[in-house]
């Protein structure tokens, strides 16, 4: 297998890309994906995005409609930011968005899980599904695709590798470290939401509410070098997946950390960390801010309503931020080089 990639004057050019799987015809790629401060998607654009999106062509022109319209996009997490998040890329026109899942809808996420209504509750849908028929019932033309496991589940591998871009919506450090490495292994962007809510004080003092967006890629620190994802909390969440009894065994004995209360939850800054995050998404397509590119992390403080960029030092050591010998790696085996 041989793949070839043409230069000209320093740029990739429009269907440059091939690959040869045999000695006789090659193959030639529909686009090439060029990561940097800013995402190109390099191919001929061509065919109509519907009257639907003609405003939108006002703000940005009639070419980024056309490239949304045939982006694959992954949302990781069904929850509230993952369901705001698929509902904001739908009326965007993005033209597949592959939703990844294991959880039923409970009351719970009623208030916040956009699309979802008493019934799934009391059906015990799963999210995925009812996120995909939202996205269905709009008429915009996205095609949902509904992967009902964990996005580290082998299951999963082939949806998640068809995506150019992966938006990660889910509240576990597992799940964070498995899309912090693919990003750098397939050179993938991974936009990591996070929001954090303190519970009101026992003086009705309001704590700390922060959204968080952070753009993985290469050249860019890691959700570890960022001290966001913890192996040693990812490890008690695989433990708790796997083996629950054991993990309570554990946890009575100190070894791990236990769930405690379950977070404050508020769908108005769900939604707005979803906002900002596909906000992110629209910059590194169009560069609308005017700065170059994308941030690598914005930070929203609900509470004192300002925003910031917020910087970090990678670690010389790491594997996948500084060492460049995983970038662009792609199929290893084990997956990715994870033990365990």
């Amino acid at each position: 297998m041989l793949a070839s990639l043409l230069l000209i004057d320093g740029d990739i050019c429009d269907y440059a890309a091939r690959l040869w799987i045999d000695d006789t015809q090659p193959i030639d790629s529909d686009a090439v994906i060029a990561v940097g401060a800013r995402l190109r998607v390099l191919n001929g654009l061509s065919g109509f995005s519907g009257e639907a999106f003609e405003r939108q062509a006002l703000a940005f022109g009639p070419s980024l409609n056309l490239l949304l319209a045939r982006l694959k996009i992954g949302v990781v997490g069904c929850g509230g930011t993952g369901s705001a998040v698929a509902m904001l890329l739908a009326r965007l026109g993005v033209g597949q968005i592959a939703l990844f899942d294991e959880d039923i809808v409970e009351v719970s996420n009623l208030n916040r899980l956009h699309g979802a209504r008493r019934d799934d509750a009391d059906g015990m849908r799963l999210k995925v599904e009812v996120v995909a028929r939202e996205l269905a019932g709009l008429g915009l033309g996205v095609r949902p695709v509904v992967i009902p496991h964990w996005a580290d589940a082998d299951e999963a591998r082939d949806a998640l590798l068809s995506c150019d871009i992966i938006f990660g919506c889910t509240d576990d450090h597992a799940g964070r470290l498995f899309l912090s490495r693919f990003a750098y292994f397939y050179l993938r962007p991974v936009i990591d939401l996070g929001l954090a809510l303190t519970p009101r004080g026992e003086d009705g003092q309001v704590g700390n509410m922060i959204g968080r967006a952070t753009v993985l890629r290469p050249g860019t620190p890691c959700l570890l070098c960022r001290g966001i994802a913890h192996p040693h909390r990812a490890a008690a969440e695989e433990l708790r997946r796997a083996a629950p009894a054991e993990y309570e065994r554990q946890k009575r004995e100190a070894y791990v950390r236990g769930g405690g209360n379950p977070a404050p939850a508020v769908v108005t800054f769900t939604t707005e960390t979803a906002t900002m995050a596909v906000n992110e998404l629209l910059q590194g397509l169009t560069g609308y801010r005017g700065d170059g590119g994308w941030a690598a992390q914005r930070i929203r403080r609900f509470d004192l309503g300002i925003d910031r960029l917020q910087g970090a030092k990678q670690n010389p050591g790491c594997i996948l931020c500084v060492d460049q010998g995983y970038w662009g790696r792609g199929d290893v085996d084990p997956f990715m080089d994870r033990v365990g």
